[in-house]
């Protein structure tokens, strides 16, 4: 039977498995040395127990001082990559490694420069001992009292293998101190013990200390098992992050998409933009993907590229975040305005600009449209307020002191009777006119009767105050017309159809006009209509008629539509549809005036 030889070479076959599956681990890290420190004390064992497994079975005592002197020399590589090992795994103390490694080093000198070597000077005969029914040699040697050199080195490596685990469990890595801290401490152990009973020769037993060996593979082992279980569970992680990483990518890709967001990132001193396919199509990138910053500036206006690279200096400078807006050319001449804000984040040791744009073409243009608006709004109302003072002046004031000059002629040149009648009657008429004109007035800047009377009294005094006051002749109709109508509803409908009048009364030389009003379907629909000349809707459009805006933007602020038809000749009518929710119960039957 030869247990002892094949369990040897097991063993020699775990040290070329473990230091070639730790050579790979040190080669995909090189910077963690103590994968290499473990390499090389398998290889360096693996040699060694070869050389033993010559001493064991060596017949003559040359053969057997030639594999002890060779064997030395793997062994105390060996050792001193087990220790360094120790040192970087368990982090020991510098001063015992340096220690140990100077005693070891010193050892293998001394057994360089000795003929036979550091343990033997002689060895007379080798004794065959059976070990589990396998004849191996022992021998029979006269010792070098150098040997104590080695030995001692043996001492201070437990030393140095038991404080570093101490210092491991102070620490809190409980589980590599008991592991590797056991291990370590068996391993010194042993080789002590056949150093101090078999070189000494208190033991007549076959040198075996290849076996010491496993006291530290066990632990290596079961920290590789475990490392493996981790990273099976680490991947586990990491493809459950993946996907959810894959899932909010995704999800913000398409919120992005919804948005009409456009995504870019360019690491800064590359020329290179990544660009999802919104910025892409924003930015006009053909391919939807990258362009080049030289592309990107070919594309921004001229009058704000100074902008722009003033803003890339100071994010390649240290800024970290930005907004702005600037305009963009296309191909054919088309101004694009963009908005665009980001950040600026450190990605291993690299700079990375990541940003966000929207094409804001049709805001810019609202706002602009809206200011124009407004400075139109404000012309028009300047110019009421002109031709309402000059009404004031030129006719309430002139009819005033026209009416007091001839009470005054009456006062002083008092006739008969009959005449003062007549000159009374006169001047109540131009009083009642007076009144009349005021009232019309104070009902264009404010309709107080619209939220005394509602809106249905409201349209048709003004309906026939007009008409009074124009020669026109103004029908109006109401139907189903809810009493509680909501107070800007109610006052839209009255600006409109007195803006609507006040146009045909204007621009259109109608002769009639008639106005309807009523509630069908949970909507208010007004119409004006009129048999004038009519006028051309699209030049009036390309005009911006300050009357046909007002008429949209106020229907808009109550969520209604308008509609204007006219053609040159053919007369003018407004319709105007605007919801009230469900019809009201409490309503005016159809009406005709």
């Amino acid at each position: 039977m030869r247990i002892v030889s094949n369990a040897l070479l097991i063993v020699s076959g775990v040290y070329l498995a473990l230091g070639l599956i730790y050579l790979r681990f040190w080669w995909a890290e090189r910077a963690r040395l103590a994968y290499l420190a473990f390499t090389i004390s398998c290889f360096s064992y693996l040699l060694f127990s070869s050389l033993e497994f010559g001493m064991m079975k060596a017949t003559t005592p040359e053969e057997y001082l030639f594999y002890a002197w060779w064997a030395f020399l793997p062994g105390s590589v060996g050792l001193l990559s087990f220790a360094w090992f120790a040192y970087l795994h368990l982090h020991g103390r510098k001063w015992l490694f340096v220690t140990y490694g100077v005693m070891r080093i010193l050892s293998v000198m001394l057994h360089l420069i000795m003929a036979n070597g550091i343990n033997f000077r002689q060895v007379t005969s080798v004794v065959s001992r059976t070990v589990l029914g396998e004849p191996l040699a022992y021998p029979i040697a006269v010792r070098n009292p150098w040997m104590v050199l080695p030995h001692l080195s043996h001492v201070l490596l437990i030393m140095f293998f038991l404080d570093a685990s101490i210092r491991c469990w102070r620490r809190g890595e409980r589980r590599q101190s008991i592991t590797f801290g056991t291990g370590t401490i068996l391993f010194g152990s042993t080789l002590l013990f056949f150093a101090l009973s078999v070189l000494w020769g208190l033991v007549p037993i076959p040198i075996m200390a290849s076996f010491a060996v496993l006291f530290i593979v066990a632990p290596v082992l079961y920290e590789l098992n475990f490392d493996m279980h981790r990273a099976a569970m680490l991947t586990e992680t990491l493809e459950e992050r993946d996907t959810r990483l894959t899932e909010t990518l995704e999800q913000l890709q398409l919120s992005a998409s919804a948005g009409n967001v456009g995504l870019w990132t360019r690491k800064i001193g590359e020329e290179t933009i990544w660009v999802n396919e919104k910025a892409g199509e924003i930015w006009g990138s053909p391919s939807g993907e990258q362009f080049t910053r030289n592309d990107f500036f070919k594309q921004v206006h001229a009058d704000d590229r100074a902008l722009l690279i003033t803003l890339i200096r100071e994010l390649e400078e240290g800024k970290n975040e930005f907004q702005l807006e600037y305009r963009m050319v296309s191909e054919v001449a088309n101004v694009r305005w963009i908005h665009s804000r980001g950040k600026v984040e450190a990605v291993n040791g690299s700079r990375i600009i990541r940003g966000a744009i929207v094409d804001i073409t049709k805001l810019k243009m609202a706002q602009e449209a809206v200011q124009d608006l407004s400075r139109k709004l404000m012309n028009a109302q300047e110019k009421e307020r002109a031709r309402m003072a000059l009404e004031l002046h030129d006719d309430l004031n002139q009819s005033i002191a026209l009416l007091s000059i001839h009470m005054t002629v009456l006062r002083n040149k008092p006739k008969n009777l009959e005449y003062v009648k007549d000159q009374l009657d006169q001047l109540i008429s131009d009083v009642y006119r007076l009144a009349g004109d005021v009232r019309r007035i104070s009902q264009e800047l404010h309709p107080a009767r619209l939220s005394l009377l509602g809106l249905e009294a409201a349209l048709h005094g003004s309906c026939r105050e007009l008409a009074a006051a124009h020669l026109l002749e103004i029908s109006f109709e109401a139907e189903n017309l809810p009493r509680d109508l909501p107070e800007d509803i109610s006052l839209c409908l009255y600006r409109v159809t007195q803006e609507a009048l006040q146009n045909v009364i204007k621009h259109s030389e109608a002769t009639s006009a008639h106005v309807s009003i009523k509630s069908e379907q949970g909507k208010i629909h007004l119409s004006v209509s009129d048999n004038g000349n009519g006028f051309d809707l699209e030049a009036a459009k390309a005009r911006e008629s300050l009357g046909l805006i007002s008429i949209d933007e106020r229907v808009r602020a109550v969520k209604g539509e308008a509609n204007i038809i006219s053609a040159v000749g053919g007369g003018t009518k407004i319709e105007v549809q605007v919801p009230v929710g469900n019809d009201s119960e409490d309503v005016i039957n159809t009406k005709q005036y």
